[in-house]
């Protein structure tokens, strides 16, 4: 550990000073189930942040400014860069005396082995000297897929905690939770195990790793320890389910009532309804939430405005509607991209001197207008079309434009051509964007339409955002709703949203709800 780490963890004086600086936000403070602390009602989520990106840096730390008190994050986040984030902020605004350590919450999470962890453990699990031997932290390795492992191992945890120590630069994690452990259920069940014996091992699993979270409270560099599961809300069949009632009873009885199983986490939102609709605890008499709300278990959500709804990503967020040529004209500007690659590949390119490697690279790059061709109006949603746009379209265009910068640079031609088809890619993106994000503002509005009828008049006038918490913050027994604030503006919209009051009945709010 290193010798600046902030020492101190958060306390229940220090986190309702906190809350009394901020006086109209008061009565929106939260208790975090057994915990005591209090928490603010709407908590920062790092899923997407990083500290090389000064915007976020500077989200989080007006949020804090604002209201915020609660902080999630996970080992994985931008390969461990949203802590470091995270810790970065801390120690300014500490040394500054703006916060103390006691006021400030912080939640982090272990088990994905992805990025630099999965480069570490797959060359370990790759030595042949390497301990496999039953029980092992290697031999309870969850190979989910290339580049994803999975582990809640003690071995692998304790490691874990020490990093994510390191990289929020804290002597303390107050909440730390198992990242999403049902993903040995799902590599499980490809491998044809026996149900029964998938579940019995999947909690033994659990309850191996409370004790040793025991451990890491009793030395304390944690405080309290949960599950964070996407699986809790599922119906009592589904086999991949978390169930929460089994793991309480079973931490009651192999640890006593003095443990420190404290807080859940999982997704809820407007069309993801089931941590408080489906009553899956307790023969189907109580949903998470309330079995929850009944054992003091502090409950944090995830995925607020991120919904899936049949297997399509709809953000839950307000879009402008925007100008674009007929749809025919668009498909002209596609197949005319389509064309310029073709010339490009079938003359120009063919008489530039560049590696194999290099060549079949950026034949297979420069395709933008061959993959969109007939298919760009039939995407699913706005949030896929951005998806590909920015994960998929302009990497490769930016990697063939790499590889081709130094022949750019010689020839005059080929320096034409590709900024010819650069611009022509511009236009077009522009285009579809402004299509999808028009369908977007068309979905939200009958979003909004529907919430509505379950709103006081006086809540109508909030942005879609804001009513998609409003609804959850109004639900007793939520603890904090996570929302991905990496921005000013998303903070500002979401700290502005927390003046509209909660909602009576938010209960009967929910079931009639329909969207």
């Amino acid at each position: 550990m290193a010798d600046l780490a902030v020492s101190g963890f958060a306390t229940e004086e220090g986190t309702t000073q906190f809350k009394n600086r901020f006086p109209t936000l008061t009565g929106e403070f939260n208790i975090l189930g057994r915990t005591d602390l209090i928490c603010s009602p709407v908590g920062f989520g790092t899923y997407r942040c990083d500290v090389r990106v000064a915007e976020h840096r500077a989200a989080l730390t007006k949020a804090i400014r604002m209201g915020v008190n609660l902080i999630d994050t996970s080992s994985n986040y931008a390969n461990g860069n949203a802590e470091r984030m995270i810790g970065e902020t801390l120690q300014t605004l500490i040394s500054t005396n703006e916060i103390q350590r006691s006021e400030m919450i912080i939640v982090s999470k272990g088990g994905y082995i992805q990025g630099e962890n999965y480069e570490r453990i797959s060359k370990i699990a790759a030595d042949e000297d390497s301990d496999l031997s039953p029980g092992s932290e290697l031999s309870e390795l969850v190979r989910y897929s290339n580049g994803l492992w999975h582990s809640i191992h003690p071995d692998f945890l304790k490691d874990q905690i020490t990093r994510s120590l390191e990289r929020l630069n804290l002597e303390t994690i107050d909440v730390y939770l198992l990242h999403n452990p049902e993903y040995y259920i799902q590599a499980a069940i490809r491998e044809r195990i026996p149900e029964d014996e998938v579940r019995d091992t999947y909690e033994s699993r659990i309850q191996k790793a409370f004790a040793y979270l025991e451990t890491e409270v009793s030395i304390g560099r944690i405080k309290w320890y949960g599950i964070s599961s996407n699986t809790f809300p599922k119906s009592e069949d589904a086999i991949d389910r978390t169930a929460l009632e089994r793991i309480w009873i079973a931490a009651q009885s192999s640890l006593g009532s003095n443990n420190h199983f404290a807080v859940i986490q999982f997704p809820m939102n407007l069309y993801e309804r089931g941590g408080l609709l489906e009553k899956n605890q307790e023969k189907s008499t109580k949903s998470v939430i309330e079995f929850a709300r009944e054992k003091q278990l502090g409950v944090l959500i995830n995925r607020p405005l991120n919904a899936f709804a049949n297997n399509t990503l709809v953000r839950l967020a307000d879009y402008p509607a925007r100008e674009f040529p007929p749809v025919e004209e668009i498909s002209e500007l596609v197949h005319d991209l389509k064309l310029q690659e073709d010339e490009f590949k079938n003359g120009p390119l063919k008489d530039i001197s560049m590696n194999p490697q290099a060549y079949d690279a950026v034949k297979r790059l420069l395709s933008v207008g061959e993959w969109l061709d007939g298919k760009w109006e039939h995407l699913a949603s706005f949030e896929e079309w951005r998806d590909l746009l920015f994960t998929v379209i302009k990497p490769r265009v930016q990697y063939a434009f790499d590889l081709l910068q130094d022949t750019m640079k010689g020839s005059r031609e080929i320096f034409t051509l590709l900024q010819d088809y650069a611009e022509s890619i511009d236009v077009v993106m522009e285009h579809i964007t402004n299509f999808y994000t028009t369908k977007a503002s068309e979905r939200s509005a009958a979003i909004h339409l529907g919430v509505d009828t379950v709103l006081p008049g006086e809540d109508v006038s909030l942005s879609l955002s804001q009513k998609a918490v409003l609804m959850l913050r109004s639900v007793k027994g939520i603890s904090s709703v996570l929302v991905g604030m990496r921005s000013d503006e998303y903070v500002e919209d979401v700290m502005f949203g927390l003046q509209a009051k909660k909602l009576d009945n938010a209960e009967d709010s929910w079931v009639r709800l329909e969207l």
